[in-house]
């Protein structure tokens, strides 16, 4: 309080001054009738304290004090409807002139903030310019983590490397320079081929035949066990094996056989011990062998390999570590089953996991691809994969029907189902012919900066040609110092004066380059006071990395040495060819991850025994549908409208989420536009998988993060962060209460109501959704025990509900039309984000103006996704320093 009066005669002087943002002193009385109690140096809710807050706004700290009052205050929510409440007059005179103030801070605090740090390339952008420089793959799992103030790792603040992790960059570039000379010495290509049939089927039979016979062996050990069993001296001993026993099941008493006295011994028969023999009895049947039989009984078994899912061959594996370095191609020559459901119709590739006792191994990690299989058993499909193979990656390869990692712990329950239906468990879905991997394929060379060997040049002028087009293209049209490009000279002489021959000579100094700050970072030097353009290279440098995650082609470069790129109209030409080319996926999954918080997607193992749909393959999926989603609408400026992020009558899918989701008629292995029938939960992002999954935690669904999750970016409306020591959900007491029930009781903490009243109708709305983004009609409660399962009895799912200060909605489809008509507040969101992503920098007070620049912009053209890039890159703070 006294703070504040005693600014009362300065503010009086200051406010006569038309270029000083001050608040007009009146507005005092406003702030303390409504506002201190809760927010003065005593109380301080929400750690914000009013009373301290100058009314001279001199700093950006203050200014976004000030902004987040306005915005409070414009948006109902300050002062609490349970608190005393200004007349309408009164908020609107304060209103007005705490409006006019910002205007004035953002003006005069303009030039204070909003600084782009020089920044080193993340490793998203160094992996991607490895690339296109080397034409290698380099792993960045050594680099510096691009842990960002902001919420991007374009944020340059952040991008710092320390002096030790030098090494690190010199050795990746060693790794890349070493690889794209051993690609450029590849021998011709050449085809590997698996038949499976001759490799696989042999080993099925061997199993077939030892199991027959260790059957065979078991009954005939079996009667001399029985009758030793029966045996009345042996009556105490088997009461005794048999005592405590909740379940007797046929390994009972065979596999403690060595106790009675008189029995036949084990090893006689064949086996290890009693143990041992026990496992081969027919009625219990581990290994399989009906289903082996059953699988060795098709047709056309002589040619190709029936898969097995649950148990037996399921993976055919292709490759050598002899392998070289470069591209590949694998070619499955496969055919799914007439009678195969659409969800078991596709294969997983990737590299084999290390082999399992009872199957044929599986893959490890997520597939490297995984496909649709559209062939027939009378016409099998010939499916191509690219393959990439690198110095020091897995050289070895696999095929397996599309299934969990997990895999025996997720199809063992529906195995021993299925078994019981028709004798040897899951039927067989696909039926690979052959599998073929050729390469490596003759590769366009990236060393467009190479001298060839020429008689007029000595050694040294030859490396110094090399060494200077290289660093050229490395430094990104700038040239090295001489001390710099000398210093590199000098390494390689003494390389070849060591015996180095030329071309291993020159690979230390083309390393240290790569290792070099004109490369790792991204210099635009700036001036002593305020801003300056930038000039044209710098320009298609930022517009690069920005649309590209990636260096600029030649295109660009060729327009910005003639100096046209700065020209506006030149300028929309290459945004809307970048927009265009494939490498712009870089900025779509790069920015969505960042913006959409995408990373929780992999914070959870989903249960195999309760979601076994959920598998790797399927998170990829679906993850790609978001972005899949949004670059359509990059793309497609008839129907590239934001608005269809919120709603929309068609998704972007392929046919594995077509067969998630239930869609029928998708063929093929690519995204493409799929219209939606009526009433369909799908189309915008409410109804997709991946984000409704991420509002889970792999075991039961959460309103309060899928509530979180759109207030924060559909609606531009982040909560406050949750405060400390809440209970969890599942501390809340009762075995059987719905998701909602559980909430409610959550919400007796007085710490939490405020703030789940906006929260947790919005979650509630979405709960259709199970954990994995499927539809239900019921809830069903997870009942804990050795495996995870969902109760018989669900409840029915109650979606109404109403948003804070209306309007309620009945249902799910009420709830995302409501959503829908919010796409001002989307649109506004989506570009302060863009804002922060493009200038890699925090997204700042200072940006409002720009802020609604590039809105009023977009508006312009329907806010189309592809406006508003335009719009952001011809502002003047996207083109200066």
């Amino acid at each position: 309080m006294k703070k504040f009066l005693s600014y009362l005669s300065l503010m009086g002087a200051l406010s006569l001054q038309a270029d000083k943002a001050v608040l007009p002193e009146k507005n005092f009385d406003f702030l303390a009738n409504y506002c201190l109690n809760c927010h003065g140096e005593e109380k301080q809710e929400g750690n914000v304290n009013l009373e301290d807050l100058e009314f001279y706004i001199q700093n950006l700290k203050d200014a976004e004090t000030w902004q987040k009052v306005l915005h409070s205050i414009n948006a109902g929510e300050m002062p609490p409807e349970d608190k005393k409440q200004p007349k309408n007059q009164e908020k609107a005179d304060f209103l007005d002139d705490l409006s006019k103030t910002m205007v004035v801070a953002r003006k005069v605090l303009s030039d204070s903030g909003g600084k782009i740090t020089m920044s080193r390339l993340n490793r998203r952008e160094y992996q991607n310019t490895i690339k296109a420089l080397t034409g290698t793959t380099v792993d960045v799992e050594l680099l510096p983590t691009d842990e960002s103030a902001g919420r991007f790792d374009t944020v340059g603040s952040s991008l710092f490397i320390s002096s030790d992790q030098f090494k690190e960059y010199l050795k990746l570039g060693s790794l890349a320079i070493d690889e794209m000379f051993a690609r450029q010495s590849n021998s011709a290509s050449k085809i590997s081929r698996v038949e499976p049939e001759k490799v696989y089927n042999p080993q099925a039979d061997k199993v077939i035949k030892n199991a027959t016979y260790r059957q065979e062996q078991f009954r005939k050990w079996q009667v001399g066990v029985d009758k030793a069993a029966k045996d009345p001296q042996n009556k105490e001993i088997v009461e005794k094996i048999l005592k405590g026993k909740k379940k007797v099941t046929a390994r009972t008493i065979y596999s403690s056989a060595n106790l009675l006295k008189g029995a036949p011994n084990a090893k006689d028969y064949g086996f290890k011990d009693a143990q041992q023999a026990s496992s081969a009895n027919p009625a219990i049947d581990r290994a399989n062998l009906a289903l082996y039989k059953h699988f060795a009984s098709l047709p056309q078994r002589d040619s190709g390999l029936y898969l097995m899912k649950a148990h037996g061959i399921g993976r055919i594996d292709i490759g050598s570590r002899k392998l070289q370095p470069g591209k590949y191609t694998l070619r499955i020559r496969a055919a799914a089953l007439d009678d195969a459901p659409a969800e078991r119709r596709f294969i997983d590739i990737g590299h084999p996991q290390v082999e399992t006792g009872q199957q044929k191994g599986i893959l490890s990690g997520a597939p490297i691809a995984t496909r649709h299989v559209n062939g027939t058993m009378d016409s099998p499909e010939i499916i191509e994969v690219p393959i990439e193979i690198g110095m020091n990656t897995t050289k070895q390869f696999a095929v397996q029907e599309k299934q969990h990692n997990d895999n025996l712990k997720a199809a063992w329950g529906i195995h021993i189902i299925e078994r019981k239906k028709n004798g040897y468990g899951i039927p067989p879905a696909i039926w690979v012919d052959w599998l073929e991997l050729e390469g490596p394929h003759k590769e366009e060379s990236p060393m467009d900066w190479w001298v060839e060997e020429q008689s007029s040049l000595t050694e040294t002028e030859r490396a110094k040609k090399i060494l200077m087009r290289f660093i050229y293209k490395a430094f990104r049209g700038q040239k090295p110092s001489k001390e710099y490009f000398y210093a590199l000279v000098k390494l390689f002489e003494k390389n070849r004066a060591a015996g180095d021959a030329f071309d291993v000579a020159i690979r230390e100094p083309l390393s240290v380059v790569l290792a070099s700050p004109g490369f790792i970072y991204l210099n635009e030097p700036s001036v002593e006071e305020g801003r300056r353009k930038l000039n044209d290279r710098e320009l298609a440098i930022r517009l690069a990395y920005f649309l590209w995650s990636s260096p600029p082609d030649n295109e660009l470069m060729s327009l910005a040495a003639k100096k046209q790129l700065s020209d506006p109209k030149v300028l929309n030409q290459q945004v809307a060819r970048m927009i265009a080319d494939p490498r712009a996926d870089k900025f779509v999954s790069g920015f969505l991850h960042q913006w959409l918080d995408m990373e929780r997607l992999d914070f959870f193992q989903f249960d195999t025994t309760v979601y076994n749909e959920f598998d790797e393959a399927t998170r990829e999926a679906s993850r790609k549908e978001v972005y899949e989603s949004f670059a359509y609408l990059m793309r497609h400026e008839t129907e590239g409208q934001i608005a269809n992020l919120l709603n929309s009558d068609y998704v972007i899918i392929n046919p594995l989420m077509a067969s998630y989701y239930g869609v029928e008629g998708v063929t093929g292995n690519e995204y493409r536009k799929v219209n939606l029938p009526q009433g369909s939960p799908r189309g915008g992002l409410l109804g997709m998988a991946a984000i409704n999954a991420m509002g889970s935690d792999g075991i039961e669904s959460s309103p309060v993060e899928r509530g979180a999750w759109v207030l924060r970016h559909l609606l531009n409306e982040p909560p406050p962060p949750a405060p400390a020591n809440v209970p969890q959900l599942s501390d809340v007491k009762g075995t059987n209460l719905t998701t909602r029930q559980k909430l409610i009781a959550h919400q007796a903490e007085p710490q939490c109501a405020s703030c789940h009243r906006k929260i947790d109708p919005i979650g509630f709305g979405l709960e259709n959704f199970d954990p994995i983004g499927k539809w239900r009609e019921k809830e069903f409660a997870i009942k804990h025990g050795k495996y995870k399962r969902k109760s018989k009895d669900g409840h029915k799912i109650d979606t109404s509900g109403e948003l804070h200060k209306g309007p309620q909605f009945a249902n799910y489809f009420e709830l995302r039309e409501i959503i829908a008509k919010r796409e001002a507040d989307f649109a506004k969101g989506f570009t302060e984000h863009l804002i922060e992503y493009a200038l890699g920098r925090p997204f700042g007070f200072t940006d409002e103006d720009l802020v609604n620049e590039v809105l009023a912009s977009a508006k312009e053209n329907d806010y189309q996704v592809s406006s508003f890039i335009e719009a952001l890159v011809n502002s003047a703070p996207f083109k200066q320093k």
